[in-house]
């Protein structure tokens, strides 16, 4: 069921609370799918499983993950997205269930499929659910908030993971998650509320700037202090009353909500098409790919000698990676938001969603020099305080690429933002679960630094892509927003 009135007029502290729970939500999924990375070893010997197998354990988690927002979107759409939330955290907690009672290879990876299924609502409802509720001016931070959740996840999850497995075993792990999950899942019952609104969203500023010539601009901006007057007040009685209430959206009513899900399910795939969706899902999914890489080869490069880690030893390595995330975060969703402002004030006040793009200049130069340096260390033994900085420097994009490219691709098609955002996570995870799956065999024929290297490359590649998009976006948009 819709939301009655702008999710953005709610009071802060409905919007913050609402922020908390989607953040820790995406901070389980994460941990949950990562974290056992630094416990391959404990697993290898519980149940006999070759280095392979335990990569394809985090594989294809990624790709469910990816794969569940074509699912998950549609239904969001057609019955509301509080709903769907509440759903799949349900599923995702059964599927953490499954996990610390499974007793087989095959038991676990199904375990692991089911949850990440649930869990993979959230990676595209998330920042569609944060754009409901934030204006343009502040929509970066709490995407960079969101991303933060996210990296945390990944990172800190494996340091958790590393004392429980070293300590209580690799199953004691799972029953952590299934205990944080659980928690959140009746916090979010009660703190969440419905943010899909299908009131008229239109903004006077943007008919000022097709008045400047600029028609095909649309963009996140403040809702108009007449809208603010003409909805009335936030009610916390209203507000109690619909944490109890599912129906069906008024568009799916009209076409008729089957009808309406098939629509909404084909609608992401042409925006393959878009240049700028495309550049956020390759952008995303090579800076993921590489964490998830190294978070899965750490156990084979780190556990024999010369090193000789353990899995408290793997976790505190891998909080090195959550420390490059830390120093980059506070500038992160900020900077972006503080360069768009002065690009648009640059640009007699017409805000434009390329302005966010040249922030990519500093994961630009971070995360490919990152991998670098993690490839080249670890080739030749040396301290671990060095490929742990290399680590650190390629976690650090994981924050920034995120906050800077999911805000554009909202921003460059507002009305079309929930499908955006669907195939960037599809698609990003799909990229993650490529690089990921034949990471083993890569380095066994390429050799560590060599795999590495190849890989800086490819991420230098595919950021640099921005150059381009941030010069040819406007026009790329005047010729796309007709259909989108």
């Amino acid at each position: 069921m819709a939301a009655t009135m702008d999710p953005r007029l709610y009071p802060r502290r409905v919007r913050y609370a609402a922020l908390l729970t989607v953040n820790v939500f995406v901070f389980m999924g994460n941990m949950y799918s990562s974290g056992i990375a630094t416990g391959f070893d404990n697993l290898a010997a519980d149940l006999a499983l070759s280095y392979q197998q335990l990569s394809n354990l985090i594989s294809y988690s990624v790709l469910t993950m990816g794969l569940a927002n074509l699912f998950w979107m549609p239904l969001a759409l057609c019955f509301g997205k509080r709903p769907v939330v509440l759903l799949s955290m349900l599923m995702f907690v059964t599927g953490i269930v499954w996990t610390v009672v499974a007793r087989d290879f095959h038991s676990l990876l199904g375990a692991r499929v089911f949850a990440s299924f649930g869990y993979g609502s959230i990676e595209s409802l998330g920042p569609s659910i944060l754009a409901d509720m934030f204006y343009e001016r502040n929509y970066s931070t709490a995407m960079a908030m969101y991303a933060l959740f996210l990296s945390a996840g990944s990172q800190i999850g494996p340091l958790i993971a590393g004392y429980l497995v070293e300590a209580r075993g690799w199953r004691w792990f799972f029953i952590l998650c299934l205990i944080i999950a659980a928690v959140n899942l009746v916090t979010t019952f009660f703190l969440l509320p419905e943010t899909l609104y299908e009131g008229d969203l239109a903004d006077p500023s943007e008919a000022d700037d097709k008045g400047k010539g600029d028609a095909f601009q649309s963009h996140i901006e403040a809702v108009p202090e007449g809208r603010q007057q003409g909805q009335g007040l936030f009610s916390y009685a209203e507000y109690w009353r619909s944490l109890f209430k599912v129906g069906v959206s008024d568009a799916a009513k009209e076409q008729g909500w089957f009808r309406y899900m098939a629509r909404m399910a084909w609608l992401p795939l042409p925006m393959l098409l878009v240049p700028g969706v495309l550049v956020a899902s390759m952008m995303y999914g090579v800076v993921l790919g590489a964490v998830v890489m190294i978070s899965t080869l750490l156990a084979d490069l780190l556990s024999p000698p010369p090193y000789d880690f353990s899995s408290a030893d793997l976790g505190l390595f891998s909080l090195g990676s959550f420390v490059g995330i830390l120093v980059v975060w506070p500038i992160a969703g900020p900077m972006t938001d503080a360069l768009s402002s002065y690009l648009r004030r640059r640009n007699n006040g017409i805000h434009k969603p390329e302005h966010r793009i040249p922030a990519l200049i500093v994961p630009f130069l971070i995360a490919p020099v990152g991998l670098v340096v993690f490839g080249y260390t670890i080739s030749r033994n040396m301290q671990y305080v060095a490929p742990a900085a290399g680590s650190a420097m390629s976690a650090a994009s994981l924050t920034l690429v995120p906050s800077v490219m999911l805000s554009y691709v909202v921003d460059s098609y507002p009305h079309a933002s929930g499908e955006a955002l669907v195939l960037v996570n599809t698609c990003k995870n799909v990229v993650a679960f490529g690089l990921t799956k034949g990471s083993v065999s890569w380095m066994d024929s390429q050799g560590v630094a060599k795999m590495f290297y190849e890989f800086a490359g490819i991420q230098w590649a595919v950021l640099a892509l921005g150059l381009p998009l941030y010069f040819a976006g406007p026009w790329i948009r005047k010729r796309t927003s007709k259909y989108f």
